[in-house]
């Protein structure tokens, strides 16, 4: 048996083109606050203060007869309520990548892409992550439904209730599911479900919410630039990129949540049962 030889010339290399962002997670559908100056939000984080949910204690219809005296009225007919609770407030988080290299042998410059462009990957599926699980500590706890259809039903239903247009969170495994049972309008680069509602299939939704889909309203958010520092340990002759980000995202009401049982998971078996 002859021993194999090594090759006369090295492999060519080659670099990846930088991949852009899946654009259906929860980044696209975030309205973005611009603003200037110091991150005041990075330490104490964001309070919403709501002024189009919770509105149901504050309201109502006046079944008194007109020229009624006051005598005359019920608790029913007295033009009273309560201001809708707000939202705890919404901490920060700082999302980073870090890349490093033999300082004799690679490129700097190619660390510090492949920090900043695994960071422009990855933070929106940490941000999403972290975002579910605040959806579901806020909304109310989860009906059980038989499959997506009956999911996105109910969802649409309690967003009527509130007379607005909002946002559906799910995990990406179901994108599959609602298109095959017609759940999903493209409107544009965006996805919608019959009434309006903005679709959000997340990657960072897929372990977190699992089979639970929630509605909310629309998600505000606040972030810094992208930054990316190095530094060098030449005791270890390494060269080190670090790219990181912070940023906070909240929203005025999680309003309804529902959790697709066994009878609905047969269409997307595997991940995504609750």
């Amino acid at each position: 048996m002859t021993a194999p030889t090594s090759p006369l010339l090295l492999p060519v290399p080659f670099d990846a083109p930088l991949a852009n962002p899946a654009p259906n997670g929860l980044f696209a559908a975030t309205t973005w606050v611009e603003e200037d100056g110091p991150l005041r939000w990075l330490d104490g984080g964001v309070d919403v203060r709501v002024f189009n949910y919770g509105g149901e204690e504050a309201f109502g219809v006046w079944t008194a007869p007109w020229c009624a005296s006051a005598d005359d009225l019920d608790d029913t007919d007295v033009k009273d309520g309560e201001r809708p609770d707000f939202p705890d407030s919404f901490a920060a988080m700082t999302v980073w990548a870090t890349d490093e290299c033999d300082l004799t042998k690679q490129s700097q410059d190619e660390v510090r892409t492949r920090a900043a462009q695994v960071l422009r990957l990855q933070e929106q599926t940490a941000a999403e992550d972290v975002f579910a699980q605040r959806l579901l500590a806020d909304a109310p706890a989860a009906v059980a439904v038989a499959d997506v259809v009956a999911a996105v039903s109910a969802l649409e239903a309690a967003l009527a209730k509130t007379n607005t247009v909002g946002v559906i969170h799910a995990g990406a495994q179901w994108a599959a599911v609602a298109a095959q049972a017609n759940l999903i309008v493209r409107s544009g680069t965006g996805l919608k479900t019959p009434l309006g509602h903005t679709w959000v299939f997340g990657g960072g939704y897929v372990d977190t919410l699992g089979g639970v889909l929630v509605a909310a309203s629309q998600p505000y958010g606040w972030r810094s630039a992208a930054e990316v520092r190095d530094a060098m340990t030449l005791q270890r002759n390494r060269y080190r990129a670090i790219a990181e980000r912070s940023l906070v995202i909240g929203y005025e009401a999680a309003v309804a949540a529902v959790e697709i049982g066994a009878a609905g998971g047969g269409s997307g078996d595997g991940e995504g049962e609750g």
